[in-house]
């Protein structure tokens, strides 16, 4: 780490025994930032090379697209794990490393005589994390998964799509990639462990439980209210959605405050004084009227003018575009975006940049291992671990990860609040910083104006729970003062202000390293602080569409679709938090502070990889396909019998802030896939349907043929069936299936609460509540969060205190409104 090409991981060795895109991801990044990352195949190869999309139509294990992308700069072993010697050998592997990624079903490999908790007594600065579709131990914790029955059961897929339609399935594995990006900062924040106090730590990440926390405003209003969110199609808002334009589609995503900059764009700035807009676009009088003007000004013009014009009057209007559109890209290329590798048999291809840049290394990229590639080179020079002694560890006292560090919080709404939520779970001093007059929009996007209303917000109190809470303004000199004093205390500072905000008002890196050389500066502007998107402005779903996802995913035959959350958000908070721990770790062996730039658009990218390997290699692959599968045949989700009783929505009432019942939600999904021939044959059997047992039905590629009649006869036996007998029945047999789970379905999940994933924490007004359990289960250091989120400047005093003000020194800065308990000039 001190030679001055040496990237933030370098030195770190990583060991891959997982089978799918979750390991793979996670150890990606690993690899792209200077870790050395083997990844352990099967003798036919890794699971994910047998999946498509492939190169031809060969199906060789060689020609995978995804395996091409996510075994990048990777180094690739063949280990039999039904022989001993080789399960010998890769055990001393492991214990030569500082962290394993694995995601085998609960048991397996102790099953072949690879025991990893035996492995981290016997090593005891190791590492591991294991990433499974629902967790190391409840009821469902050997079902099988896939990528659509993964997105079933944790609650994204049911708020994804038209609420006419079936719940929409997200393009390629997005489940997994989540847990992924989840993964990598669990199994930093290990290493870190290991590092900071010799003791490392086993991390239990359940996929489903990683989509059931991140379900934006759905999540947090199911655990407060026990409600239901239903689907909101494309544009559940006029100011929040996807609009046809000339050429194609164009989308946008707006705050209540950002309603004038739109209006501005749409040539209507006549109405920026009309009284519905005093709140902003979101009331219902202004979105009826906007849901008539924003389709007029999209329709009669092209995207690229669309997006010049938003540029103008800094709207939040998106492009969406395709894999070629981004790879052609004016920012892209003129950032260098993208990098060229040298496949020894697909040729050369591209990769997208890292979401993170360290220090402005944006990772640094190799081509995708052949199978068993480095075999001799790594087994040749491995040293025989055996003399290694066991040590238990249930007496050890380990505190909890980043105790001891202090992280300033100047973020708002999901995706800078979510990444800092991370460190507070592992037990860091957050400090979330808010304006007087400015508090952070999620607190009063319900409606909500004034204190204390402002302070009950689930969503608000679910993404910043376990955090103080201190109000300071920090556009006059007293309260820059305060902060900057803060500064000097804290370890990291984190903001998600647009590009330039940080500099204008004196707090970007430059500034604040001044004060604390080696602080750890994380900014996550929406498009990055280099090119001409710079200067641009987007939300999640903004950041979604410009990213690329939105216009690979839809139903059969229709227009991009959004996903059902704001699906940037969470994917750069897990970021964010990841990079705080990576910085961290280069901290302790260099002293150093860093600067982490995430560039919240290019972390979406990195999640459809696989398209632009593709697209960089002449490959067409098909979009927009609603469920249909390039492999398995049938691969569906189904409408089932629907609830017995209604599952509540609930709206805002037209009399009082607090949300009222308006509706009520009965339907019931599940999804299906059939992975091959003999599942198929399991399906014809539970069902039953004598038209299912025709050979045209028998073999796959006739199945794909015909997979629009299988499908109708699947789902009028569906229909006759409850959702959950269904997917017990398929998994008994050995079928992907799993129910489609919704926010307030989740909540009595029998297998999520076997687990324990809902926590109950304290807040200051509300009293106790629940919240979801941290989704990065840690073995050793098991405190749970407590305190639900802060209310309006708590802790102010307690803090300005511990920097040296006096009581009179604090009472003249209320006086000046510098700082205040309750939300000053609110409505």
């Amino acid at each position: 780490m001190s030679q001055d090409n040496a990237q933030v991981l370098s030195g770190l060795k990583i060991i891959e025994i997982g089978r799918d895109v979750s390991t793979a991801f996670a150890a990606r990044f690993f690899a792209i930032y200077g870790a050395e990352v083997i990844v352990v195949e099967p003798p036919r190869g890794h699971e994910l090379r047998m999946q498509p999309p492939w190169f031809d139509d060969t199906s060789d294990p060689e020609k995978s697209l995804l395996f091409a992308y996510l075994g990048g700069g990777k180094k690739s072993v063949v280990i039999d794990l039904d022989n001993e010697s080789d399960v010998d050998a890769l055990q001393n592997l492991i214990l030569s490393s500082d962290g394993v990624l694995d995601s085998h079903a609960p048991g397996y490999l102790t099953g072949k005589g690879l025991d990893l908790n035996r492995l981290c007594d016997l090593k005891k600065d190791l590492s591991v994390v294991q990433i499974t579709p629902y967790g190391q131990s409840g009821p469902q914790a050997g079902w099988k998964a896939s990528s659509i029955t993964a997105a079933a059961s944790g609650g994204q897929m049911y708020l994804a799509g038209d609420i006419d339609k079936p719940p929409l399935f997200t393009v390629g594995h997005q489940a997994y990639y989540q847990s992924g990006v989840q993964g990598f900062g669990a199994l930093l924040t290990g290493i870190y462990c290991g590092i900071n106090t010799g003791v490392g730590e086993m991390f239990d990440l359940s996929v489903q439980e990683v989509q059931a926390a991140t379900l934006e405003g759905g999540g947090p209003s199911a655990m407060w209210y026990g409600s239901e969110q239903t689907r909101a199609s494309n544009n559940p808002r006029a100011l929040w959605g996807v609009y046809e334009c000339l050429d194609g589609w164009i989308g946008v995503a707006s705050m209540p405050r950002q309603t004038k900059s739109v209006l501005d764009a749409i040539g209507h700035s006549d109405l920026k004084d009309d009284p519905i807009f005093n709140t902003g676009g979101w009331n219902q009088e202004a979105d009826d009227l906007l849901r008539i003007l924003v389709p007029e000004f999209t329709a009669s013009r092209t995207a690229e003018e669309i997006f010049e014009i938003a540029e103008r009057h800094r709207a939040p209007f998106g492009m969406i575009p395709t894999p070629r559109e981004l790879i052609d890209w004016p920012n892209h290329q003129i950032t260098g975006f993208w990098n060229e590798v040298d496949h020894p048999i697909l040729g050369k291809h591209l990769y997208p940049a890292g979401p993170i840049g360290f220090d402005g290394d944006r990772g640094n990229f190799e081509p995708a291992p052949t199978i068993g590639q480095h075999s001799k080179e790594v087994f040749n020079t491995l040293t025989n671990m055996e003399d290694l002694r066991i040590t238990s560890f249930q007496s050890e006292q380990v505190s909890m990860p980043l105790r001891g560090i202090r992280v300033i919080d100047m973020t708002q709404v999901w995706s800078g609040p979510y990444g800092c939520r991370f460190l507070a779970d592992m037990g860091a001093d957050v400090i979330k910083v808010e304006g007087p007059t400015f508090p952070d929009p999620i607190r009063t996007a319900g409606g909500a104006g004034k204190s204390p209303e402002i302070d009950l917000a689930p969503y608000f109190n679910e993404y910043n729970r376990g955090k103080k809470g201190l109000s300071l303004d920090i556009k006059k000199p007293e309260g820059i003062k305060v902060l900057k004093e803060l500064v000097a205390t804290a370890d990291v500072f984190v903001e998600n202000w647009s590009s330039g905000v940080a500099g204008r008002n004196g707090l970007s890196y430059g500034d604040l390293k001044k004060i604390k050389p080696n602080l750890i500066y994380v900014s996550m502007p929406g498009f990055g602080h280099d090119g001409p998107d710079s200067s641009r402005v987007g939300f999640g779903p903004t950041i979604e569409q410009m990213g690329g996802l939105v216009a690979l995913q839809g139903y059969e035959g229709g227009p991009p679709h959004k996903s059902g959350i704001s699906y940037g958000d969470p994917i750069a908070g897990s970021t964010c938090a990841a990079s705080v721990i990576a910085s961290l770790i280069n901290r302790k062996k260099t002293g150093k502070g860093m600067y982490c730039v995430i560039p919240q658009r290019d972390g979406v990218t990195g999640l459809v990889g696989e398209y632009f390997v593709g697209e960089s290699l002449g490959v067409n692959l098909p979009v927009r396909t609603g469920t249909r599968h390039l492999k398995s045949a049938p691969h569906n989700v189904y409408e089932t019998l629907p609830d017995r009783e209604g599952r509540p929505v609930m709206g805002p009432s037209p009399r009082t802030s607090k949300p009222e019942i308006v509706d009520y939600a009965f339907d019931r999904w599940v999804a299906i896939d059939c992975q091959n021939d003999g599942e198929w044959e399991c399906i014809v059997e539970i069902i039953g349907e004598d038209s299912l047992k025709d050979n045209k039905f028998a073999k796959a590629i006739d199945r794909r043929k015909n997979v629009e009649e299988i499908d109708n006869l699947i789902a009028k036996w569906a229909k006759t069936q409850d959702a959950e007998i269904i997917s017990r029945m398929f998994q008994n047999a050995g079928v992907c299936s799993a129910p489609v789970m919704s926010p307030a379905l989740l909540m009595n999940d029998p297998h999520m609460l076997e687990r324990d994933n809902f926590i109950t924490v304290a807040h200051d007004i509300a009293g106790e509540h629940l919240v979801s359990r941290p989704s990065w289960r840690p073995k050793r250091r098991k405190e749970l969060p407590s305190k639900s989120g802060p209310c309006f400047g708590a802790d102010s005093d307690e803090i300005m205190s511990e920097l040296g003000y006096s009581g009179k020194d604090i009472q003249g800065l209320y006086e000046k409104g510098v700082t205040s308990r309750t939300l000053l000039g609110g409505r």
